[in-house]
């Protein structure tokens, strides 16, 4: 008798700490989660979503054509600096060039 009382008592005990154990954490946000939210708390909960949503695609589209803008400036410095020293070259090599503009009346 004191055998089965004893081994009940500790089935019990088994049973509540397992049972304790395996149950979930209280969750404290349980009203953020939208399947059990009211329909206007759900709507004013997608509607911030939607809000960040757009935020974070305007930040990422400003980021984007800000990159855009700095390639062409770099496109644009590139092309003028391969112009200058395109031209530099050109003088370079006509810097000795006596051609009629000169006046010279070789014959």
């Amino acid at each position: 008798m004191k055998t089965s009382l004893l081994s009940l008592l500790a089935t019990g005990l088994l049973f509540v700490a397992t049972a304790a154990s395996a149950a979930p954490a209280f969750d404290h946000d349980h009203d953020k989660d939208s399947r059990r939210q009211a329909a206007i708390e759900r709507a004013r909960y997608e509607a911030a979503q939607r809000q960040q949503e757009q935020r974070r695609i305007a930040l990422e589209r400003a980021r984007y054509e800000a990159n855009q803008r700095r390639l062409e400036q770099d496109r644009a410095r590139l092309a003028a600096q391969r112009e200058a020293a395109e031209r530099a070259r050109w003088e370079a090599q006509h810097r000795n060039d006596r051609g009629h503009s000169y006046g010279y009346n070789h014959r």
